[in-house]
């Protein structure tokens, strides 16, 4: 799970980029570039601008930024007045030659333009990229898109009737990896695509995800899909478009694919047939679609290891032991090897240390240098939760990781001493999921981190009654501002738990945003 991300978007006069941390956008670029490749490039400048900044110029592999520095500033109104009653501060990050990033908000004291100015420092180096493929890209008419088919049985035939083409166009990649897993799939697959990239190789990658997206060194191609639904064959048209061009390049190419597989026989035909990886990182195994993977944490990891073939080397960041030897004892059966990434003690307990420590196992076994130290520590700390400051309370969004494991890590981040009220979203379609948390808030409540709970969505009644503590419901069709309203009312921290795929939680997300604006521009100049 990442908080904070580099958003690079294009709109009708070019490509831009915005930091976002949480829900809100702290810094912006300033400039507009023809491709989305130039604007990801003027992130890494200041990534590797704040790197020196913060004392470790090789803490960032990029290109030498020369002479960074930040400065504070009155920025008065055209008329050159500077009321009272205004925001008028900001910073800025510059050069001698230009401005690399501008605050994005303006602030009524100078100490409160430094202190944001400090909270982007302690972000900025260590955040990914990500590209925004929705309706802000389609300016640019000659931008490069994928199509694929409807995702159908007949389709999957047809497709696969082309393997010989296929196996040929993979051929073409010098390295194949793909990323499973149950939690942080697309940040790990981002992260891989971020450091080759940067490392000089021809890089092609693929994300899936309600936005997916082909990117070939560092220039986003959006995937159009014929239907709502991820198609399982769409590698094979990503691949047989893009592969062939890979030659042109001198660097060594490297394939990265998003393993979209959400059932066993799925993700073992992503990997044994439309991807053939060298490398597999899984990313961890959670309890998730365990109406598809299986009903304990032990067939999921079963289901993962049944999809290794002969010769793929498999990352691990599972810590469970267990878990472990299972799936090597699985995975060498079948002619497979593993590894078990290791957590060094200072990084113990951190969100996301398995998967930032697999990509140095990953560099690792293809005989590539490790991450710079302070490049794997400004990654760490960028992806870490912090609450949302709203003027009657604290909240997070902990429904986006949706597994009960990866929530309780982030309660341990946020308040380990301190109880919260949980609101837990359920979602009909996702009863293994509302199963889980209902055993998840119980085990809260007898440990007494919890004195009680709010449920939303479908099947309220039904988790209410099969739980033991208090539960107030909010069921289909309540405003999303009113139950907002409700939960800081309770005086607890709020943690959202559960799924956030739904139109009350987009409106509710919006009840955040609001309430957290509305407390930034109640700060009053001292």
């Amino acid at each position: 799970m990442s908080t904070t991300a580099y958003e690079i978007y294009g709109r009708g006069f070019g490509w831009s980029w915005r930091l976002r941390v949480q829900e809100r956008v702290v810094a912006t670029g300033g400039h507009h570039y023809d491709t989305s490749q130039e604007a990801r490039q003027a992130v890494d400048q200041v990534r590797g601008a704040v790197a020196s900044l913060t004392g470790d110029k090789e803490a960032f592999e990029s290109e030498d930024i020369s002479d960074p520095q930040t400065i504070v500033r009155e920025d008065p109104t055209p008329s050159g007045e500077i009321p009272q009653d205004r925001n008028n501060w900001v910073w800025q990050l510059q050069t001698p030659e230009r401005t690399l990033a501008n605050s994005a908000d303006r602030f009524p004291t100078e100490s409160e333009a430094r202190n944001a100015l400090d909270r982007f420092l302690t972000r900025a180096a260590g955040a990914l990229p990500m590209f925004m493929v929705g309706a802000e890209y389609e300016w640019r008419g000659a931008l490069r898109s994928i199509e694929v088919g409807k995702p159908s049985l007949t389709g999957i035939v047809r497709e696969l009737k082309r393997g010989f083409r296929h196996r040929k166009a993979l051929r073409r990649l010098d390295t194949r990896i793909a990323v499973a897993g149950s939690r942080g799939k697309t940040s790990t697959t981002r992260r891989l695509d971020d450091v080759f990239n940067r490392r000089g190789y021809d890089t092609l990658t693929k994300i899936t995800g309600n936005h997916p997206t082909l990117i070939h060194n560092g220039e986003v191609h959006p995937i159009e899909r014929g239907g709502p639904r991820t198609t399982l064959y769409e590698n094979i048209s990503v691949i047989g478009e893009f592969a062939p061009e890979l030659d042109a390049y001198a660097a060594e190419d490297i394939g990265i694919f998003e393993n979209q597989g959400i059932t066993e026989y799925t993700t073992r035909l992503i990997n044994q047939q439309l991807i053939n990886p060298d490398i597999v990182v899984l990313t961890n195994v959670r309890q998730d679609h365990n109406d598809t993977l299986g009903k304990t944490r032990t067939k999921i990891a079963r289901s993962f290891a049944r999809s290794i073939s002969a010769g793929t080397h498999v990352v691990s960041g599972e810590q469970n032991p267990v878990l472990h030897d299972y799936m090597q004892e699985e995975i060498e059966r079948r002619g497979g090897t593993i590894e078990q990434v290791e957590i060094p003690d200072r990084h113990e307990g951190m969100i996301g240390a398995e998967t930032a420590h697999a990509i140095d196992a990953v560099l690792s076994f293809l005989d590539e240098s490790p991450l710079p130290e302070g490049e794997l520590e400004a990654f760490l700390d960028a992806i870490q939760p912090e609450w949302t400051r709203l003027p009657n309370g604290r909240i997070f969004n902990a429904a986006q990781v949706n597994d009960v494991e990866s929530t309780e890590m982030v309660r341990q981040a946020l308040v380990p001493d301190e109880k919260i009220l949980p609101f837990v979203y359920l979602r009909r379609d996702r009863r293994g999921r509302t199963a889980s948390f209902a055993e998840y808030v119980d085990l809260l409540y007898e440990q007494g981190h919890i004195d009680s709970a709010h449920v939303g969505g479908a099947n309220t009644r039904a988790f209410a009654e099969n739980t033991e503590l208090p539960v107030t419901r909010h069921d289909n069709g309540n405003d999303a501002e009113k139950v907002l309203t409700d939960l800081l009312a309770e005086g607890n921290p709020v943690v959202i738990m559960g799924n956030t795929v739904d139109e009350f939680m987009r409106e509710f997300e919006e009840a955040v945003s609001t309430q957290e604006q509305e407390a930034t521009e109640s700060i009053k100049p001292t």
